[in-house]
């Protein structure tokens, strides 16, 4: 008798097949931006300049983390042309750009 694997789900929450731009987004980000204000410089809260440097420390940030969210979903079965779906590229592109991350991750150190 085969055992039949068995997996929870919310249907209501499956990650899309690519990236959005939505309320959800947008709050997660608002909030962010005032915690690194706060963090940042508490007396200049609301100031555009700091809100500025805030934001792009956030994309940098993101950008950063890219890679390594990449091979991670490689090494969970994703295909390229699904991780590329993530990214807004073509299969090609995804891969020409974060296959050396993928590879050099997946070396073993050298300790010797």
């Amino acid at each position: 008798m085969a055992v039949e694997r068995w997996q929870a789900s919310d249907p209501r929450r499956d990650c899309p097949g690519h990236a959005v731009i939505d309320d959800d987004s947008a709050s997660v980000i608002d909030q962010a931006v005032e915690l690194l204000s706060l963090c940042r410089s508490p007396l200049n809260l609301g100031d555009g300049a700091l809100g500025l440097h805030v934001l792009v420390s956030l994309i940098n940030q993101a950008q950063a983390l890219v890679p390594d969210a990449v091979a991670e979903a490689l090494d969970q079965g994703y295909t390229w042309a699904e991780v590329a779906a993530q990214l807004g590229t073509t299969p090609v592109a995804a891969r020409r750009r974060y296959r050396r991350h993928y590879r050099e991750r997946a070396m073993p150190i050298d300790l010797d």
